[in-house]
């Protein structure tokens, strides 16, 4: 457990660093920027926003990515998000993420359909990963927040137990659903570099399989 705190220390320190580094070629502070768009209109635009599963990993690899994530590796199809929602119709017995690049140094996982438990084992090794979902329409409904997985951990909620200098001036408990879904949206662009935008939703990703009760072996 010691070890593991040591090593979330000098990831968090080499976000900060990073952070530094980003700040001094471009005017943005990361830990106050907010995006050019709602974050909820976009999603309702581009039609995610009924049921918003994601995860956000701390690195570039997305064979890596997959990897963890426990995919058919033979099932990947390179596509765009209109298309990814019209594969869903062709197979409902598994889950579908929609896995491909998000920010320098992040990769993104979108679930496309189905649930998606993922555990604290893929960020086995020290890696990092941001997981947030929450469904909206019919009725409102939303998780714990977004958590913090690293090297293996449960860490814990961030904008509490992990990146609190990022959501200082965000209310992500007492503000009404669409604001705690913007605050988190906004809190996940400021730790990753990147806020969700119309380029986002137009990058081509790949979907993959991922096999029916694999998180529960």
């Amino acid at each position: 457990m010691l070890e593991s705190a040591r090593a979330l220390g000098r990831w968090q320190a080499n976000l900060r660093r990073l952070s530094v580094e980003f700040e001094s070629d471009c005017p943005l502070n990361l830990s106050r920027a907010m995006p050019a768009e709602s974050q909820w209109d976009l999603l309702d635009e581009y039609l995610l926003n009924s049921r918003f599963d994601v995860a956000w990993i701390d690195t570039e690899n997305l064979d890596e990515v997959a990897e963890r994530f426990r995919v058919v590796p033979d099932s990947g199809v390179l596509c765009d998000l209109d298309t990814a929602f019209d594969l869903i119709d062709n197979d409902e017995q598994e889950t579908l993420v929609w896995i491909g690049m998000h920010s320098p140094g992040w990769s993104v996982s979108v679930t496309m359909n189905r649930g998606f438990p993922l555990s604290e084992a893929a960020s086995a090794g020290g890696r990092g990963i941001l997981t947030y979902w929450h469904m909206a329409g019919l009725y409102e409904h939303a998780d714990e927040g977004m958590v913090f997985y690293h090297d293996g951990e449960h860490v814990g909620r961030a904008g509490e137990e992990a990146f609190q200098e990022h959501a200082r001036d965000l209310d992500v408990d007492d503000a009404g659903f669409r604001e705690q879904v913007e605050h988190y949206l906004v809190l996940a662009g400021r730790i990753t570099g990147r806020f969700l935008d119309r380029d986002w939703f137009a990058t081509s990703r790949v979907l993959y399989r991922v096999p029916h009760n694999v998180w529960s072996r």
